[in-house]
């Protein structure tokens, strides 16, 4: 008989509705009097005064450290020696870096993490590991910890009004847990765990296929709609609930490994992770060799919402040289990336033929 093994598959508590920050300090301050903030200048313009009033009429101590622009082993050293000691908890205020960052950092302290998500671009709110790049954004490796968040306060009025683009990230890179958790489960045991981390994974699409359109037209117009908050908790919690609940047996597999092959090439710096994804989504279905039929249709989806589905709406308008391609294969293929999930072996020419595949699969298609 084989064992079960996952840390926390949800946050301890996972508190979504409008307006929500106006309380903040009242629920941090069910888990201690003082918070150690780090933020980003644009998140913290979008919040730092709800949340600062809140934090100050609960009489929660606090202090508020900019993160510098990369999840990176070197920042979480920079803010680990500002840290007093007093500090009981750490809170990421932000997007998926800011909030990775800050869990690397409580995860170092062995201190709880608050997140406290102004963006429904990725699941870090809610994942136990946190995704590590170098000081220049080349992606690196992914350390899972062993506790999950304590306290996730979603603000719907916040997440409404953030740029739209991000939710379009946050879409695919949800989207991509239903493409990749079943090819990482093949060949695995099929316990409940890993079954309710799948059932998990096929919600979060159907529920994206479902929403998606209606809650990127209500995001474009700050509208904190039903379908907004439904897309929102599949790409949050829900999303971050299949390896929490799957563990190793519902991990990102290819589409995932792309985007860390991605990294390699400067101009992919200014595209989002949930957007790599999505065109590492493709890449993965090529390499599956799924059915035109299939395809098209998510090439369709993609087009409903403004996801990418070319090289040049990743920022790629150049021929890359075959040493830029090969590197993007290497680093697709690393031990610490995730192409190791798929069900098959993969080689370096089967990615680039993948790549290849898709932008024929894109050539006769307008944007």
């Amino acid at each position: 008989m084989n064992g079960v093994h996952f840390v926390l598959g949800s946050p301890n508590a996972y508190i979504h509705e409008p307006g929500i920050l106006h309380q903040a300090g009242e629920w941090i301050g069910q888990y201690g009097r003082s918070v150690f903030i780090v933020t980003g200048s644009k998140s913290w313009d979008s919040c730092g005064n709800r949340l600062t009033d809140s934090l100050d009429k609960a009489s929660i101590l606090y202090e508020v450290h900019k993160f510098r622009g990369e999840c990176s082993y070197e920042e979480v050293s920079r803010l680990k020696e500002l840290v007093p000691t007093n500090m009981e908890m750490i809170c990421g205020v932000g997007g998926g870096k800011v909030l990775d960052t800050a869990k690397a950092l409580a995860n170092s302290l062995n201190k709880p993490f608050v997140a406290i998500p102004t963006l429904a671009a990725t699941c870090a709110a809610v994942a136990n590991l946190s995704v590590m790049y170098t000081e220049d954004g080349v992606y690196i490796d992914f350390p899972v910890y062993v506790r999950g968040t304590l306290l996730c306060l979603v603000d719907t009025e916040i997440i409404a009004s953030s740029p739209v683009r991000y939710l379009g990230a946050g879409i695919a890179d949800t989207l991509a847990k239903w493409i990749e958790a079943p090819m990482a489960a093949k060949g695995k045991k099929q316990n409940l765990p890993t079954i309710g981390g799948l059932q998990a994974a096929k919600l979060c699409y159907d529920t994206l296929i479902e929403h998606s359109a209606q809650a990127m037209k209500d995001s474009y117009h700050s509208i904190p709609s039903e379908a907004l908050q439904h897309v929102i908790d599949a790409n949050l919690l829900f999303s971050g609930m299949v390896a929490g609940l799957g563990e190793d047996n519902c991990r990102s597999a290819g589409a995932h490994a792309i985007h860390n092959g991605l990294t390699v090439i400067p101009e992919t710096h200014l595209i989002l992770h949930g957007e790599k994804v999505a065109y590492g989504i493709l890449v993965q279905l090529a390499l599956e060799k799924r059915s035109q039929s299939y395809i098209d249709e998510i090439i369709t989806f993609y087009q409903e919402v403004g996801l990418p589905y070319r090289l040049e709406q990743i920022g790629i308008h150049r021929e890359l040289s075959n040493a830029e391609w090969n590197e993007v294969a290497r680093i697709s293929l690393l031990p610490a990336s995730t192409m190791g999930n798929m069900s098959f072996a993969v080689t370096s020419e089967m990615v680039l033929d993948a790549f290849r595949q898709v932008e024929q699969w894109s050539s006769p298609i307008q944007s």
